[in-house]
């Protein structure tokens, strides 16, 4: 078997991004419609059908948009690992970084998050998927990994806060570990 590799594009030739944990992924917020997310991004809305209907790319930026179906508002946002913008969190890349790259950030960042009483069991802390993919739903963050070649990147879904509340079981039925369309 041959695994296919895309070119990967390194830090300095990605775009730069913050993420503001529960409201925004770089240019976009959560919340936005879909064609607020198309103008912020730059890039136009060229199909928006069935198919569509929860799920949009943006091939050109590199991420991947998933909407509310209730209120079609953006509530998740996935960047590709090798070409999509690269996503910070206080000056820690996110994207396309090998996994043991990021475990040291992971327990750090894990430790650091209080347990809220108010918030069901599975939210605070750090979890695993059923493929062993890190999930700080209390940050809205699931570390999936994408396969490129011999390597496996971090591709990183951020969620908005409605998405995270709902847990890890509902977000794997939700948020495909990678839609296979084309780029």
């Amino acid at each position: 078997m041959v695994w296919f590799a895309e070119r990967f594009l390194w830090d300095g030739e990605r775009p730069e991004w913050t993420w503001v944990p529960s409201k925004s992924v770089g240019p976009i917020r959560f919340g936005q419609s879909k064609e607020e997310v198309s103008a912020a991004l730059g890039e136009p809305i060229t199909a928006w059908g069935e198919m569509y209907a929860r799920w949009y790319p943006f091939y050109g930026v590199g991420i991947d948009t998933y909407y509310d179906q209730e209120s079609q508002t953006l509530a998740a946002v996935a960047v590709d690992a090798c070409r999509g913008p690269q996503v910070t969190l206080d000056g820690t890349p996110l994207v396309g970084r090998l996994p043991s790259e990021l475990e040291p950030w992971l327990d750090k960042t894990a430790s650091t998050l209080e347990d809220d009483p108010t918030l069901p069991e599975y939210v605070d802390g750090l979890r695993f998927g059923p493929r062993g993919e890190p999930y700080l739903l209390s940050l809205g963050l699931i570390l999936r990994c994408q396969q490129n070649g011999d390597h496996a990147r971090c591709r990183p879904v951020f969620l908005a806060p409605q998405w995270a509340m709902r847990g890890q079981e509902w977000i794997e039925d939700l948020i495909p570990e990678r839609e296979w369309l084309t780029y």
